[in-house]
């Protein structure tokens, strides 16, 4: 078992280091019949918010070479409607479950966690910021759900400024760091016009891996979690040699989710550090 939160009371332990990230399967009622969900170590649901969020105006996508460009603006149903509509299926779901917390306001992040609290099926929390979010402003946030819940929180950092953030975090009493938050990009959309938002896909592995590398020479403890372009097993195999505790995986299970399925087969029953000797 891999321990993703290695300080915290209740742990959270996973049995594969290779996960899903949010947006791979929504509230787990949009998951591909070719994503195999035990073969994972755990998967994040969401965006949770504490109220609805409505998305933005199309186009949303647009490809550019090595990826593509997506504009949702952290649409969801908000916490209660997601509880009534789905709250059923995460127990069901065959890997440990964390719950993706996107509010910026203190007071809505803690209405949300404490929903989210003690309901079965949900193991962990991921907070994820915006990419103009202060330290202070994180800290915030992260007391707010460590109020509210005994549950462990990773804290999901926009690639960028993961290294200058993170070690606030850690000490503030993160359980990990996951690197991270995509970087906005824009393309050209098919109309003529540009779509502006996050980018995703293999071009964004260089940037991840950098800045997957900065945070872990800060020597910090709790876990670190790369995300980011991770397409393949290879990849894979050099995130967990470079530091990282764990992965997950957030293009390929959208374009080729069998494929998605194939890696963390590869890493099921392995140990981070065995599978980087292996590599």
């Amino acid at each position: 078992m891999i321990e993703l939160a290695p300080d915290h009371k209740l742990g959270l332990p996973v049995a594969c280091p290779v996960m899903l990230a949010a947006g791979s399967i929504g509230y787990g009622e949009s998951r591909h019949r070719e994503l195999t969900l035990d073969r994972f170590g755990a998967v994040v649901i969401g965006p949770f918010t504490n109220r609805s969020r409505a998305g933005s105006q199309p186009p949303r996508m647009a490809e550019t070479v090595g990826g593509f460009v997506r504009r949702v603006d952290l649409q969801n149903r908000g916490v209660s409607a997601a509880l009534r509509k789905f709250g059923r299926l995460w127990p069901r779901l065959g890997c440990p479950v964390i719950a993706q917390i996107a509010d910026s306001a203190k007071e809505d992040a803690a209405s949300t966690a404490r929903r989210l609290s003690g309901v079965e099926g949900i193991d962990g929390f991921e907070l994820v910021c915006s990419l103009e979010a202060g330290e202070l402003e994180l800290g915030r946030l992260l007391e707010a759900l460590l109020f509210e819940s005994d549950l462990p929180v990773l804290v999901k950092l926009p690639l960028p400024r993961a290294a200058a953030l993170a070690p606030a975090l850690i000490a503030g009493g993160a359980a990990g760091i996951v690197a991270g938050s995509p970087p906005i990009g824009a393309a050209a959309h098919g109309d003529g016009g540009t779509v502006t938002g996050e980018t995703f896909g293999p071009g964004v592995y260089p940037l991840m891996l950098a800045a997957l590398m900065e945070v872990k020479g800060l020597g910090l403890t709790g876990s670190l979690i790369a995300c980011g372009g991770i397409h393949t097993r290879d990849q894979a195999l050099h995130c967990l040699a470079a530091g990282a505790d764990a992965l997950q995986l957030d293009s390929l299970a959208w374009v080729e989710p069998a494929a998605a399925s194939a890696v963390a087969a590869a890493f099921a029953g392995v140990r981070h550090a065995q599978a980087g000797e292996d590599g």
